[in-house]
């Protein structure tokens, strides 16, 4: 308890309503893409949402029943990019090796996954100067990375890229077969990636039809970046 007490005051939640008892701390501790392996291995043991066991490293699974889980991953690798070669560069040339991007995976076959329960469970972990940064991101790529025989149905996956301030975020909604929404993930990553990212699928997609204007439609104020739109493009 008194190493929890260090982190500020200690309140019992369920996290992202997925059933599974932890608590949440008011302070300035974080681990966040940009830190170092061992900074953000230490930040997950302390932090007394995750607990992470000394063995698990950078990846972590917590569920209350198999139907309701989460998970946790830190990777030294961007989004969508990365191998062993460029890490030995990375090392090889001094450069200290840091985490690249954070994703937290909700399943919940019972009730399902929504966009707020993403966002809270963004908030939950980084505190409220990151969902504030990302409430206000600039919405860079809409973009789905189904199976072409995926086109057209309900099981269709979306996918919502957005550059803040301070970092880059990636909203994922990963419908079944039959459309419902019970897997979600938020990945937080490096400002750069999100760019990087953005250039790299639009190079790799332009020629599949794939992007649909994140802008395209009202935005009320006050909003924020929301997958709400995307939702109607896959009911």
């Amino acid at each position: 308890m008194n190493k929890l007490l260090r982190f500020g005051l200690i309140a019992g939640i369920t996290l992202a309503g997925i059933g599974i008892e932890t608590t949440v701390f008011a302070g300035s501790a974080k681990a966040l893409p940009g830190q170092t392996i061992d900074e953000a291995a230490a930040w997950m043991e302390a932090h007394p949402t995750l607990r992470a066991l000394r063995s698990e490293g950078l990846s972590i699974r917590r569920e209350s029943t198999p139907a309701r889980r989460y998970t946790f991953h830190g990777s030294v690798f961007p989004p969508g990019g990365g191998s062993g070669e460029s890490l030995l560069v990375r090392r090889h040339s001094g450069e200290p090796v840091v985490i690249h991007s954070e994703k937290l995976t909700l399943v919940d076959i019972v009730s399902g996954v929504s966009i707020p329960r993403l966002e809270d469970s963004l908030r939950s972990i980084y505190g409220a100067e990151i969902f504030a940064d990302y409430r206000r991101a600039e919405s860079l790529l809409v973009f789905s990375t189904d199976r072409p025989e995926d086109r057209g149905t309900d099981g269709l996956m979306r996918s919502h890229l957005l550059e803040g301030d301070l970092y880059g975020y990636l909203l994922e909604l990963m419908p079944n077969e039959d459309g419902e929404l019970q897997t979600g993930a938020v990945t937080v990553m490096l400002k750069e990636n999100a760019a990087a990212l953005a250039e790299n699928l639009r190079d790799r997609e332009i020629n599949r039809g794939e992007f649909e204007d994140p802008t395209t439609g009202p935005r009320m104020e006050g909003d924020g970046p929301s997958l709400n739109r995307l939702l109607r493009t896959i009911q």
